[in-house]
C-alpha cells in the first residue's frame, strides 16, 4: 500500500469516527440535541456545529452525559471521597477535575474504550529511540522503578490515569509510587531518594525545582529517563533538567478532556494524534486561524471518548501548527503549544539563593487545601508575593496567606513577604485567559 493510500485510509476512520461520535450525541445527549438545533448531518458541514465551553458543559451536565444514570450531583458525592481517587464511578466511569484556570472547575467523565485508547496512544507512539534506548532498559534492566510526582488531593488526569493503570497491571504496581507534589520539599526529596526511579514524570516546573536541589547536593538521583507534561517544557528547562540528571526528557501534551492530545518526537516537536482527536486553531470570536500563526485558543474534539462528548471545545491554549514537514519522518502534523502559562516562581532564600516554586504546585494548594479558583499570585519582589482574590470567593485572605506560609517555609522560604492585594485578577490581552501564577517584570530587581 501507498504512502498516500495509507494517508487516505487514516482520513476515512477519523471521518467515521467523528461521524459516529456526532450520531452518538446527537442521539444520547438531551443538551447536545439542544445545542446543535437546527444543524442536519448530510446536510451540513461538522464546523458549523456551535463551539462548547467549559462553564456551559458544567451548566448542562446531567443533560451533557449520555448516560441517564450519571448526575452531577452523583459525580461530586463520589469526587468527595477521597478513597475513590483513581476508582470508577458508577463502576464503570473514570472522573477526572480539572483546575479552574478559568474561575470554575470542570468535571470530566470517560468511558473503558476511551481510557484504553489513551493507553495505547500513551503507550506505543512515544518516539522509537527514547523507548529502545532509555526507557525500557532503565525500567527492565534494574529495578525498574517509576515515579509521579504531581497533585494527589484530587481527582487530577494524571495521578488518577496512572493509579488505574497500576490497578490493572500488577507488575506495574508494583514498581510505581506517587509522590504529593505540595508536600514539604525535604520529604519529597529523602521519598524520591529511597526510591531511586528509573522514570521520573512530573511537572517542567517541579522538575526544575528538583534538579535544582540535585545541583545544590540536596539529592542524587540516576534517572533513565524524564518525563514531563501539564504545563510546557520550555527549552532552557529541558536543557537544565537533562543536563543536571544526565537523562533526556520527554514531553507530551494532554488535558482532563483528552488525555493523550500530542506526543513528542526526538526532533522536540509534539505530533498530533490526529486519528483520536481534532484540533481547531481558533481566534477570539472562534474563527479559524491559518497554519504558522498563534491561535487565541483551540476548538477540541475527543474521538475516543463517548460518555461526555468533547465536540469543539474551547480549550483555552495558544496552539500554532507547523507548515513543515517534521524531520523526524513521523507523517502526523505537528504542533507548538503554549497553554498552562503559569509562571515558575523564583523566590530568594534568607542566603539570597533562588530557589524555583512550581507553579502547579501552588495552585493545586490553594485549590485543594483552600477551596479557591480564582485568584492571581503574583510575585512582586525577590521576595514577596501577593495575592489578588476575585470577588466571588468565600474564603478570606486571612486564611490562605498562613497556608502559603506554612508552604513556603516548607520550602526553605520562611521570610517570604505576603500580603493580601485589592484588586481583581487580571487576566491576559487580548485572550482574555487568566494566569494565576505571575511572575511580575520589577520582581527581578
Amino acid at each position: 500500500m501507498t504512502a498516500d493510500a495509507v494517508l487516505a485510509l487514516q482520513r476515512s476512520r477519523t471521518e467515521r469516527r467523528l461521524h459516529e461520535l456526532v450520531a452518538h450525541a446527537q442521539q444520547r445527549s438531551p443538551f447536545y440535541r439542544r445545542h446543535w438545533q437546527g444543524w442536519q448531518p448530510g446536510r451540513d458541514d461538522w464546523h458549523a456545529l456551535p463551539p462548547v465551553d467549559k462553564p456551559r458543559l458544567m451548566e448542562n451536565f446531567d443533560d451533557w452525559a449520555t448516560d441517564r444514570a450519571v448526575t452531577l450531583a452523583g459525580v461530586r458525592a463520589f469526587i468527595a471521597e477521597p478513597a475513590n481517587i483513581g476508582a470508577d464511578y458508577l463502576g464503570r466511569y473514570a472522573v477526572w477535575t480539572s483546575s479552574g484556570t478559568t474561575g470554575q472547575p470542570g468535571i470530566f467523565l470517560h468511558d473503558g474504550a476511551a481510557l484504553a485508547t489513551y493507553a495505547v496512544l500513551s503507550s506505543l507512539r512515544v518516539d522509537p529511540s527514547l523507548l529502545m534506548r532509555h526507557l525500557m532498559p532503565g525500567l527492565l534492566f534494574g529495578p525498574g522503578r517509576s515515579a509521579l510526582v504531581a497533585a494527589l488531593d484530587g481527582h487530577y488526569a494524571s495521578v488518577c490515569f496512572w493509579q488505574r493503570q497500576c490497578r490493572l497491571n500488577p507488575w506495574l504496581a508494583q514498581r510505581s509510587r506517587v509522590f504529593s507534589v505540595t508536600q514539604p520539599m525535604a520529604a519529597l526529596c529523602a521519598q524520591l531518594q529511597a526510591w531511586q526511579p528509573a522514570l521520573l514524570a512530573s511537572y517542567p516546573s517541579m522538575l526544575v525545582e528538583l534538579a535544582e536541589r540535585q545541583q545544590r547536593g540536596a539529592l542524587a538521583l540516576r534517572p533513565s529517563t524524564l518525563w514531563a507534561g501539564g504545563e510546557a517544557l520550555s527549552g532552557a528547562e529541558r536543557a537544565f533538567v537533562e543536563r543536571v540528571f544526565g537523562a533526556p526528557a520527554a514531553n507530551d501534551y494532554g488535558c482532563s478532556e483528552a488525555l493523550a492530545i500530542a506526543v513528542e518526537c526526538r526532533c522536540g516537536r509534539l505530533h498530533l494524534h490526529d486519528d483520536w482527536v481534532l484540533l481547531e486553531p481558533v481566534d477570539a470570536a472562534n474563527r479559524s486561524v491559518p497554519p504558522g500563526e498563534p491561535s487565541d485558543a483551540v476548538l477540541l474534539t475527543n474521538l475516543a471518548n463517548r460518555i461526555a462528548p468533547v465536540i469543539r471545545y474551547r480549550l483555552g491554549d495558544s496552539v500554532c501548527w507547523h507548515t513543515e514537514p517534521c524531520p523526524c519522518g513521523n507523517a502526523r502534523p505537528t504542533i507548538s503549544v503554549r497553554g498552562r502559562c503559569d509562571d515558575l516562581l523564583h523566590l530568594a532564600d534568607a542566603q539570597g539563593r533562588q530557589v524555583p516554586v512550581s507553579p502547579l504546585a501552588l495552585v493545586t494548594l490553594l485549590e485543594e487545601r483552600a477551596g479557591i479558583y480564582h485568584f492571581q499570585l503574583r510575585q512582586t519582589g525577590p521576595s514577596s508575593l501577593a495575592l489578588r482574590l476575585g470577588a466571588d470567593e468565600s474564603t478570606p485572605a486571612a486564611q490562605v496567606l498562613p497556608l502559603l506560609a506554612r508552604y513556603l517555609g516548607e520550602r526553605g522560604l520562611p521570610a517570604v513577604h505576603l500580603q493580601h492585594e485589592a484588586g481583581a485578577p487580571e487576566a491576559d490581552r487580548p485572550s482574555g485567559k487568566l494566569r494565576r501564577v505571575l511572575r511580575l517584570a520589577e520582581a527581578a530587581t
